[in-house]
């Protein structure tokens, strides 16, 4: 197993955040540029799959596009599914009935962070992907004092409120849904302590000014900014995270 932080073949990926482009579309071209390594019609899973690709229908039904089978897993009841799926499931992935070696490619967005048993989800992951296959993990790198923030939130039992304070409360604002986050498989050493059965693994960080900063009331977003900038000039990580796994 091997497990980067960078290579030549995501600079232009960094760039694009870097730019100021929204991780959804960068993240969903990472996964097509994938797909080639399958040849025509490969089976794809989205774990997590609610309410489209990091929120895009649209960019999800790309993906499905893309795939000769589409198959969801989403444990939420309360979220609406698309209708572009060949298949879904109402379930945590590590109970999902998907035979073994089935899956090509599969992939979570801002499902990682909140994963309480960590190794149950990369076992299923190894058991469902073929041999040769990967799985990309869009999540949030635990090494970036956000993570702590936010997990101390969390544990403090005051993040709701928080939420509801600075970004509007769910119901009206359409803020993202507010699920428990641990941060168990969220790093380099971590993703490497739970992928040593795979081929290989990569982690990609992804950093840029103002990253994290909607997350501060307007008053204090210099600070967040200012961090963003002293990691950059320090080749420190940001906020978000790529993990790329192959089987």
């Amino acid at each position: 197993m091997i497990t980067l932080e960078t290579r030549d073949a995501w600079g232009p990926y960094i760039d694009r955040y870097r730019s100021g482009e929204w991780r959804d579309r960068i993240f969903r071209d990472m996964i097509l540029a994938d797909t080639r390594h399958f040849g025509p019609g490969p089976t794809i899973l989205d774990i997590g799959c609610g309410e489209g690709l990091d929120g895009s229908i649209p960019l999800q039904r790309s993906v499905a596009e893309a795939a000769g089978r589409f198959i969801g897993v989403e444990p939420d009841p309360a979220v609406t599914l698309g209708g572009h799926f060949t298949e879904t499931h109402r379930c945590t992935f590590e109970e999902a009935p998907l035979a073994a070696g089935s899956i090509d490619l599969a992939y979570a967005v801002m499902v990682l962070e909140h994963l309480a048993k960590p190794q149950s989800f990369w076992d299923k992951l190894f058991e469902v992907l073929a041999d040769g296959g990967i799985f990309w993990g869009l999540t949030v790198d635990s090494r970036h004092v956000f993570s702590r923030l936010s997990l101390w939130a969390d544990r403090l039992k005051v993040k709701d409120f928080y939420l509801d304070r600075v970004l509007g409360q769910a119901s009206k604002a359409g803020r993202y849904r507010n699920y428990p986050t641990y941060y168990r498989t969220n790093s380099p050493a971590q993703i490497g302590r739970f992928t040593g059965a795979f081929r290989s693994s990569e982690f990609i960080s992804f950093s840029r000014v103002g990253q994290w900063s909607p997350y501060l009331p307007s008053s204090l977003r210099w600070i967040a900014n200012a961090i963003d900038a002293r990691n950059i000039r320090r080749g420190r990580c940001g906020t978000l995270a790529a993990v790329r796994v192959v089987r």
